[in-house]
């Protein structure tokens, strides 16, 4: 990371616990949208694909944002699965149409638009698995407030101090709240789900997996971006792309906030009883609910559990 008001307070962020490298860093040039007024800018250098796109390859890779939630917006529709799957879903192209605007233009409004929905959208996941016992179609206004004044004060809070690692420190709390709860629900559903819970807590899995190389690449790219840009100006097109590592961090954390809506999905599918959903993988990496096939179901002579919402309850 580069950060354009290198002396500025407003730049420092997790990563700067860890030192930078010395190397200089190249800016690139000035563009389409005019003076960088962003408090971040990152490794990859500016307009050295379009004058309209200050970030290509930053821009670009958050089309996945929009591609995978799509596919899962859908697969809500095909499951019968409750509304605030649905907006998970939303959320995370919402995300992704913020980061897109971001590193198209680094002006510090569309920054805003990159950071908060992050947030935002981490607050509607905690809340699907507040309410995974909850009763089908049932809401609870006391933990919607509590989220929403949660994600108001980072907000305000933010907007006043323009410092960069309070945004990423609420983010990664609320991300460790979203997988202890995945983490706790899915210990209540192996009561009765026993081999789909195993399905869940591989999941679980690969999100952290991919999340945690995603964050290796992230503080790599800042860190060592002198270095990491020399090697690209000596590697050259095409495989210079590789080394674009906050891109990677795209791709990676859009893969991991998929795979979370899925597992947080198909754990409230269990949970209230349904056994006329499967999990597929599309593509060899992509899971996906559908409904089983009536074949599927007529060969089925599995009893399943009842549903868990009222057995939590009870416990």
């Amino acid at each position: 990371m580069h950060n354009h008001a290198s002396h500025d307070s407003h730049g420092f962020n997790i990563t700067s616990l860890f030192g930078m490298s010395s190397k200089p860093v190249a800016v690139g040039s000035a563009g389409f949208w005019g003076p960088v007024t962003s408090t971040l800018d990152w490794c990859e250098e500016n307009h050295i694909v379009s004058q309209y796109i200050a970030e290509w390859w930053n821009a670009t890779t958050n089309l996945v944002f929009l591609i995978w939630p799509l596919i899962g917006i859908y697969s809500c529709y095909k499951t019968g699965s409750e509304r605030r799957f649905a907006l998970s879903y939303a959320a995370l192209i919402l995300v992704g149409t913020g980061s897109f605007l971001f590193h198209g233009t680094l002006t510090y409004a569309m920054q805003l638009l990159d950071e908060l929905p992050m947030c935002m959208a981490t607050c509607v996941f905690v809340y699907c698995h507040l309410q995974m016992f909850a009763k089908k179609g049932a809401n609870s206004p006391k933990a919607i407030l509590a989220l929403a004044g949660i994600f108001l004060t980072v907000t305000t809070s933010y907007l006043a101090l323009q410092t960069p690692i309070l945004f990423q420190v609420a983010f990664v709390a609320l991300t460790l709240m979203q997988l202890f709860g995945a983490l706790n629900n899915i210990r209540l559903v192996r009561r009765t789900h026993k081999a789909e819970s195993n399905i869940l807590y591989g999941l679980i899995a690969v999100c952290v997996t991919t999340i945690l190389t995603a964050f290796a690449l992230w503080n790599t790219d800042q860190i060592h971006c002198g270095s990491i840009q020399e090697h690209r100006n000596q590697i050259g097109y095409p495989l210079r792309v590789g080394l674009e590592l906050h891109a990677w961090w795209h791709l990676l954390t859009g893969y991991s906030g998929y795979v979370s809506i899925v597992g947080a999905q198909y754990c409230r599918l269990l949970a209230l009883g349904r056994n006329d959903i499967q999990l597929t993988v599309r593509g060899g990496f992509l899971p996906v609910l559908m409904p089983r096939s009536k074949l599927d179901n007529s060969m089925d002579q599995i009893k399943m559990p009842r549903n868990l919402t009222e057995k939590s309850k009870r416990a």
